[in-house]
């Protein structure tokens, strides 16, 4: 009696898990920030709690969950389309080493113990710091690394459509010359790209699927 009583939140529960990371993305299952970290921390505990106590119907914990979960899709597709409260919320990556100095400040910052880092650079096949140019520490705890002699990585400038302003201020450049650049390049709006990149002193552009095909039939 106790399992059929049970069936219906299990159903319910796993029909909302299935559609919240159906909606979440598959970047979910790693997650990226802190923010899904707990977000889904917190899912687990409410489908545990409500499925296990007999107190809360079927509908009552589908509710919760889907309460929940749909707070979580709506902060990422807001975050998505700006990149400033997407940095508020998520934090940015830290830079640990800039033209080979080791930013002794930024270490404390990110919390990072000096001998971690030595362990995380060694599992990359790095044996020494002199061999770092650039080094950043990412939001999910790894490190996006370049070493003395190769090129740097490309900066996103634009994604989904919007400005990164604080990568465009990165590489010395204002939105004005932003929008200046994507005109040249034959686009008429910035919510037609879904990202651009600067790379090796290039501004690369890779509009929406429609975009190109529309661009192309001209």
């Amino acid at each position: 009696m106790y399992l059929l009583q049970m069936a219906p939140k299990f159903l319910l529960a796993l029909v909302i898990l299935l559609i919240y990371v159906k909606l979440s993305g598959k970047s979910q299952i790693a997650p990226m920030s802190q923010l899904d970290q707990v977000g889904s921390m917190v899912i687990g505990a409410l489908v545990g709690g409500a499925l296990l106590s007999p107190n809360v119907s079927a509908w009552e914990a589908a509710g919760l969950v889907a309460i929940w979960a749909g707070l979580l899709v709506l902060i990422r597709f807001i975050k998505s389309k700006n990149s400033r409260l997407r940095d508020a919320i998520d934090g940015e990556p830290i830079q640990l080493v800039k033209n080979g100095c080791l930013i002794t400040d930024n270490f404390i910052k990110a919390n990072l113990p000096v001998r971690d880092f030595e362990t995380l650079v060694n599992i990359q096949g790095i044996s020494s710091f002199d061999q770092l140019k650039q080094v950043w520490y990412e939001l999910n705890g790894s490190l996006t690394i370049i070493k003395k002699g190769e090129k740097d990585i490309a900066v996103l400038i634009i994604e989904n459509g919007g400005i990164s302003h604080d990568n465009v201020e990165q590489i010395h450049k204002d939105e004005d010359w932003v929008k200046q650049e994507v005109k040249k390049q034959g686009y008429e709006d910035i919510k037609d790209i879904f990202c651009a990149e600067w790379f090796n002193n290039q501004f690369i552009i890779y509009p929406y699927d429609a975009v190109r095909k529309a661009k192309q039939s001209n």
